[in-house]
């Protein structure tokens, strides 16, 4: 691949603009709101709709331009900002009522993006996104208007993507895929994680990619992800770059590599062994690559979540081996629920998956006393015949000897 040098992102087109502002507008009339307000705090629904994360964004519904607050910056193509007074102190919460009374909206029924947990986006989000203080001096300053939660008037947007943001996931998932490759290149028993995690965190950006730790905001990131331990049994949680540890002979990897370019984050997943791979293994990564192949048919438009939970609960007749679902959203954040073999109907409702839906598509296969389990994932976009895998690399473990 190209270094970033020669093939840097150079932003999305005014027609994409268009096509974000109006689907929003459109949804937010729909449920009876005058402006959608996202404020600050909500980074990434503001970088949806204005491709700067640190601002804050008032869209009417009735097609006028918005206004953007920022503390800094000249805005882009896309909009042009209205700057704090002081940024050296900035506060956002006056500046921004005042973008909503300039806008007329003192009487209006404002919907907010970030208060909460939204049905396809900031699912990690438990608590929202929002500023607080920011947002109770809106509050206060706006008493006649009424603010409702209008996370879902950005999410169900966010959630079906255009053929221009595919584009850009399918860059950035040759990206974690070269980051794949790099780790396949460096991982020897011996290596410090440290040196592996740096080694393939600088391949990364050395194509384009974006710090993942810096551009997301809705819950907790420390870069790509990372596990070392023992093939079976105890390992520890996902972290991020390893301080103090090396590799070893018999050291199983897995990991979720991230990259993001033109604000899409696709997450491949790549287990590695550092020795030969025993039979009891081949087992588990032949029963997981056939739940995944199979379970491309399921990722079709129209398909409800829980169909896909009972296909890949129920789909082992190996002996000795089950297999679990892990599907969650990809896009600017986690653009979708996430599902799992536990997820209910009461959790679903009625969610369909959509034509144009972005997945990180992970089934895993797990040995009948629990102490083996191998995962492989890969960047899938829903179509209305079936899931179209973005990834080019095969499916399997890496045995490193």
């Amino acid at each position: 691949m190209q270094a970033a040098a020669d093939t840097g992102w150079k932003g999305y087109s005014l027609t994409e603009r268009d096509r974000r502002w109006n689907a929003v507008r459109q949804n937010a009339a729909r449920e009876g709101l005058d402006c959608l307000l996202v404020p600050k705090g909500n980074r990434l629904d503001a970088r949806y709709l204005t491709q700067m994360p640190n601002v804050g964004v008032i869209l009417p519904t009735d097609g006028r331009t918005p206004i953007v607050v920022a503390d800094q910056g000249r805005g882009n193509d896309w909009v042009e900002i209205k700057p704090l007074r002081d940024r050296d102190r900035p506060q956002w919460g006056p500046p921004t009522a005042e973008a909503l009374l300039e806008l007329g909206m003192e009487r209006a029924r404002i919907g907010v993006a970030g208060l909460g947990v939204g049905r396809v986006t900031h699912a990690r989000a438990a608590d929202g996104v929002v500023n607080y203080g920011a947002y109770a001096e809106v509050l206060k300053r706006l008493p006649n208007a009424t603010f409702v939660d209008a996370t879902d008037v950005v999410g169900f947007v966010r959630y079906v993507k255009s053929e221009e943001e595919i584009t850009c996931l399918r860059r950035a998932t040759a990206i974690s895929e070269a980051g794949i490759d790099e780790m396949i290149e460096v991982a020897r028993p011996g290596v410090d994680e440290a040196v592996l995690y740096g080694r393939v965190t600088g391949r990364l950006m050395e194509l384009g990619s974006e710090h993942y730790n810096q551009a997301r905001s809705d819950w907790t990131a420390h870069g790509w992800a990372l596990k070392t331990g023992p093939l079976e049994g105890h390992q520890p949680r996902f972290t991020g770059p390893p301080v103090g540890r090396r590799l070893q002979h018999g050291t199983f990897i897995t990991n979720e590599v991230s990259a993001i370019w033109g604000d899409m984050v696709a997450q491949e997943v790549q287990p590695l062994l550092l020795a030969p791979i025993p039979d009891r293994w081949k087992a588990l990564v032949d029963v997981q690559r056939q739940v995944w192949e199979a379970g491309l048919e399921w990722l079709k438009a129209g398909t409800p979540f829980m169909d896909v939970i009972q296909f890949v609960n129920g789909f082992s007749t190996t002996p000795g081996v089950r297999t679990t679902l892990t599907l969650h959203g990809r896009g600017v954040g986690d653009d979708g629920p996430l599902i799992t073999s536990r997820s209910s109907n009461a959790k679903i409702g009625d969610l369909r998956l959509e034509a144009g839906t972005c997945w990180v598509w992970k089934p895993a296969a797990i040995s009948e006393d629990g102490k083996a389990e191998f995962q492989w994932g890969a960047d899938v976009v829903v179509r209305q015949d079936g899931g179209e895998k973005l990834a080019a690399r095969p499916h399997g473990l890496v045995s490193i000897v």
